[in-house]
């Protein structure tokens, strides 16, 4: 079961850190490999629906995506419901100082050869590459 976790500091409240991460507008501005995201739903709550596009490792793939758990301002679980290979994303948020500690957790349950089953262990290891680079996104952006 690939597994991924990259945790970063950020200089703002948890509850400003949530207030971004789960506004649909701002997905693409700070996951690179995030094509396209869309909230499927009104809001964003606990059953809530998302689809998105994304780009790994030179393949794209769709997916939908339900929000499991929301705990506004501690934590997030989306989990897959439609796509090439099973995998959740749990976002935790805790209070550091004045700021945020995030950790993006991802469980994949296996990627069933969607890469080719030798290119497989190469996608996560480039995969945990781009999350580090998303994350370092996000601090830029919320901290600027």
């Amino acid at each position: 079961m690939p597994e991924l976790t990259e945790t970063i500091y950020i200089d703002r409240p948890p509850a400003e850190v949530q207030a971004f991460l789960i506004d649909p507008a701002n997905p693409t501005l700070w996951q690179s490999n995030l094509v396209e995201f869309e909230l499927l739903d009104d809001e964003i709550r606990k059953g809530s629906h998302v689809r998105g596009v994304s780009r790994v490792a030179g393949r794209r793939f769709e997916w939908k995506m339900e929000y499991a758990e929301l705990d506004l301002g501690h934590r997030a679980v989306l989990r897959s419901i439609e796509a090439p290979f099973a995998f959740t994303v749990e976002e935790t948020l805790v209070a550091t100082g004045g700021g945020t500690t995030f950790t993006w957790h991802q469980t994949t349950e296996s990627l069933g050869g969607f890469f080719g089953k030798l290119a497989d262990p190469l996608v996560v290891r480039l995969y945990q590459r781009d999350v580090r680079s998303n994350l370092s996104n996000l601090k830029e952006l919320l901290e600027a």
